[in-house]
């Protein structure tokens, strides 16, 4: 394998023109295919298979137009009640919505009182909006937004749920991270063109996968957040792939090799394990798939190919750039340095802190292993489920109807349940009081009303006592689908829940269900996979539980933050909620690869260093002296990249890019950089033991480079022939 990828890189680097034009014209083709093939991405989240979904299917078949429908919500001022200038006013409103495109009724509430649409107090109010397809188009949308706003006023307050104006979105800009990562290379590195290089490739790789994600849109419909998650995980690997080589490449040009010969040996090793990271992160998030539900299937492979697009750029792309820059990668000192004869290498900080480690290994385990209990802890207290009206950032017009429909008809009235009763014949008056009655006398429920009676079916329509994202409401769910229930109604009807917070808590628990098989599979392939890169038993076993680490943390964390709400105005959480029940899966995939890429590029110099004939004590030290300051820089880009989620993302992206931020966090400074060399200090020569028998099973990847041939002299150095020796000054 390092052989191979030594040629791709001495291929790029010889026709580097050629590698380059090829990437620009990729990504124009990629552009101009977006621009001419990109339809809108969907933003409705559902799962084939759910009785709710089917169920709900069968209600607006039988009993409704099957056609979207949303509220438009006002209120008079606290403290007074709706005037007859305000029904005036609330009668225009509607003509007004009646007009708008897409919009084929509204119903005021003053004029038809029985639809049930004024408060008790006569404070609050809501129109009923009907539209003429299933799904709210932008242009309805917009056209309903514009008559809200036009009716807003200090006299009446107008707002509306999404059902009408849809969700709440925000556009984010990579900007902000790009400059951390910008700032955190020139730091690294030392020069503009080194901190360059990783930004250039990352950002042509970027562009290509994601507009190529849009231009797919022609042919498979998308979700909205697909695309999103493919930006912030591309930029990032793609900078931590590039970062690999290029630093690589930096450091053996530092050590007296021309870039001639130091560019191929550079991608034959680092840009191994840049391969095997990536197939590792393109594997974790193609085992989305494994939960069988379309929307995290299209955010998985979206993100997958992303990441294979940016490794692709990284591996070619990279290194024809570098060859471009030659010894440029280099400040002037540094060239001055290496002519004179002198190779210098500064590892003050890294040198300092693995033998503080290896000298006290068990100390240092302990530490790290208390820190992240006490960090992950909440996640004892995890609950999961989908955003709603009521979880929308109180400054959006959705969250401001759902707080005005739960102070005037009760908290559970955004969430509504339908129970749809199927009876073996058609039932009598009697048998729908009874089951109107029984099903109002549920705990939880408080009220209940005949919908609809058609044939052998009734609906009825039930508001909850508790918010939609509530457990309360999640346990009356399970007491409306309790069998028991059906007993005790006359006829004994087949009683199905359903309604949009049903499907909500059935796809939560359908996604929580899912994640010990995916957790597993994904944990299992990696372990073999790294059994084949490390030739170790022991070293991927400690990957995976280290991997295991971080995540109780990242999710800990979390809870506290977005659940529980601590610190919650500083990470905009507004207000404390549920997480997303996609959350930990996209989290797993996504922090699982990240974790490997760090373990990879740690561990791996590690493993050349001792395949070379040094100690494993000196092994893990000086393989560990190499590879901190890339782990770290690779991190903290991570975290700018993913901290800019946090404060520009919509509600859906903020909590996923705050568990990764924290994620890695934890990772590449708590389990990299202390358990990690402290484990591998106790472990010791063991480390890289492997049984006789599956050393002739598992194929050698050779990702250490141990085949690779590796020059002694330097061009630099024989330019200098009378120069003395080269001096090493480990400092």
């Amino acid at each position: 394998m390092a052989r191979w990828w030594q040629a791709v890189g001495a291929f790029s680097a010889r026709r580097r023109w050629w590698v380059i034009a090829a990437w620009i014209v990729l990504l124009f083709t990629a552009v101009g295919s977006m621009v001419a093939f990109a339809k809108p991405l969907d933003s409705d989240i559902t799962v084939k298979g759910l009785q709710s979904i089917t169920t709900l299917h069968t209600v607006d078949r039988m009993f409704g137009t099957g056609n979207a429908s949303g509220q438009v919500v006002f209120a008079a001022p606290k403290g007074k009640t709706l005037t007859a200038a305000d029904a005036a006013s609330v009668s225009r409103l509607t003509t007004q919505l009646s007009a708008v495109t897409g919009v084929s009724s509204a119903i005021d509430p003053f004029a038809a009182p029985r639809a049930g649409g004024l408060s008790a107090d006569g404070r609050i109010g809501y129109i009923t909006v009907q539209l003429d397809s299933p799904k709210l188009s932008s242009e309805t949308a917009t056209g309903i937004l514009a008559a809200v706003d036009h009716a807003d006023s200090p006299q009446l307050e107008v707002t509306a749920t999404s059902g009408a104006v849809g969700a709440s979105t925000t556009t984010s800009s990579q900007l902000p991270g790009i400059i951390v990562a910008l700032v955190v290379l020139l730091i690294t590195f030392g020069t503009i063109v080194a901190a360059g290089m990783p930004l250039v490739s990352a950002l042509v790789g970027l562009g290509t996968g994601i507009t190529a994600i849009y231009a797919a849109t022609s042919f498979v419909s998308l979700t909205s957040v697909a695309p999103t998650l493919a930006i912030l995980l591309g930029l990032a690997v793609g900078i931590d792939y590039s970062l690999f080589i290029v630093s690589r490449h930096r450091r053996q040009l530092l050590e007296g090799m021309s870039p001639q010969e130091s560019l191929p040996l550079a991608v034959g090793t680092a840009g191994t394990a840049v391969f095997f990271a990536a197939a590792t992160v393109i594997i974790a998030l193609a085992g989305l798939a494994v939960e069988g539900l379309g929307f995290l299937t299209q955010m998985g492979l979206a993100a997958a190919f992303a990441v294979f697009v940016a490794m692709l750029a990284a591996l070619t792309l990279t290194p024809a750039l570098l060859s471009l820059a030659g010894s440029r990668l280099l400040s002037r000192r540094a060239r001055r340095r290496l002519a004179s004869g002198k190779v210098k290498r500064k590892r003050r900080i890294a040198a300092g802190w693995v033998a503080a480690i290896q000298k006290r290994p068990v100390l240092f385990l302990i530490g790290g292993l208390v820190l992240i209990g006490i960090l992950a802890a909440p996640v004892a207290q995890l609950r999961l489920g989908l955003g709603n009206d009521g979880t929308m950032p109180s400054s959006t017009t959705q969250r401001q109807a759902s707080d005005l429909l739960a102070e005037g008809f009760g908290a559970g009235a955004d969430g509504p349940l339908e129970v749809l009763a199927t009876y073996a014949s058609t039932p009598t008056p009697a048998e729908a009081e009874s089951l109107v009655r029984t099903v109002g006398a549920t705990p939880g429920v408080a009220h209940a009303l005949a919908a609809g009676a058609k044939g052998d079916a009734v609906l009825v329509a039930v508001i909850p006592k508790s918010e939609p994202s509530d457990d309360a409401t999640v346990a009356l769910v399970g007491a409306l689908r309790d069998p028991s229930l059906r007993h005790a109604v006359q006829g004994t009807p087949q009683l199905e829940v359903t309604g949009q917070t049903a499907v909500d808590i059935d796809i939560s628990a359908r996604l929580a269900s899912a994640l010990p098989l995916y957790l597993g599979l994904v944990a299992l392939f990696a372990f073999l996979l790294m059994v084949a890169v490390f030739r170790s038993i022991l070293v991927p076993l400690k990957a995976a539980i280290s991997f295991l680490l971080s995540l109780a943390a990242a999710l800990g964390v979390t809870v506290a933050v977005f659940q529980w709400g601590w610190l919650g105005g500083l990470f905009g959480v507004d207000p404390p909620a549920p997480l997303l029940a996609f959350l930990p899966t996209i989290v797993i995939g996504v922090l699982f690869g990240l974790s490997m890429d760090y373990e990879m590029f740690l561990v791996t110099g590690m493993r050349e260093h001792y395949v070379h004939h040094e100690s494993a004590r000196g092994a893990v030290s000086t393989g560990f002296q190499q590879g901190a300051k890339v782990v770290v820089a690779a991190a903290l880009i991570m975290i700018g990249v993913f901290g800019n989620g946090v404060v520009e993302g919509d509600a859906t992206i903020r909590p996923i890019a705050f568990a990764l931020a924290v994620g890695i966090l934890v990772d590449a400074f708590v389990v990299r950089m202390t358990i990690v060399p402290a484990v591998m200090a106790l472990f010791g020569r063991a480390a890289w033991w492997l049984p006789q028998w599956l050393q002739r099973i598992v194929p050698s990847v050779d990702v250490e480079g141990a085949s690779l041939s590796r020059p002694t002299t330097s061009a630099l150095a024989a330019e200098a022939a009378d120069a003395p020796e080269p001096v090493v000054d480990r400092v």
